[in-house]
């Protein structure tokens, strides 16, 4: 009973911990504390933690053991790093986008298209949603794909027929290319 009890905590408590976002990244513009903050979506179930080379490695591996080619690749996040790198060269355009396009959610998706890609045409487009609430922005999800097209909404010409609960909770995101 003291075994099974313990274990309830410690996983209440793993649960719980860091729902409000980890900060990243922050900076004073405009006499504002500007802050980036990772959700538990992206750092745990997308793996955001998680290094560049070792989500290369994971979509390798499905490239590998794929049992057909109709199957979808693995949904990886943009590591936390090259999210931060990306917020930190582009902090006052995003900040200023939020304050013009004022979208009634407080979400909005960023693409950016990578010019040092070495990797599979996969990894050529970096997609972000950001949430900004005050001075916050949280990373809700992110994600890596070949054409920059994979994060936008079905409201938005959507490729695919396959919804995910990503989709489900974003209507009417707008989509700024960076």
């Amino acid at each position: 009973m003291r075994l099974l009890s313990t274990l309830k905590d410690v996983i209440i408590i793993e649960t719980k911990k860091g729902q409000d976002g980890v900060t990243i990244f922050s900076k004073l513009v405009d006499n504002r504390l500007i802050e980036l903050k990772s959700t538990y979506h992206q750092r745990r179930e997308r793996f955001g933690v998680e290094t560049y080379d070792e989500i290369v490695d994971k979509y390798q591996d499905y490239l590998a053991f794929r049992r057909s080619k109709f199957q979808q690749p693995p949904r990886l996040a943009v590591p936390d790093s090259m999210i931060k790198e990306f917020f930190s060269k582009n902090v006052d355009r995003i900040y200023n986008v939020f304050n013009e396009e004022n979208p009634e959610n407080g979400k909005l998706i960023f693409v950016h298209k990578r010019f040092d890609n070495e990797d599979d045409k996969f990894f050529d487009y970096i997609e972000v949603l950001l949430k900004k609430e005050g001075n916050f922005f949280y990373i809700i999800t992110s994600a890596f794909s070949s054409d920059g097209k994979f994060l936008k909404t079905k409201d938005v010409e959507k490729r695919s027929k396959k919804v995910t609960l990503e989709q489900k909770n974003q209507s009417f995101i707008k989509v700024i290319y960076i």
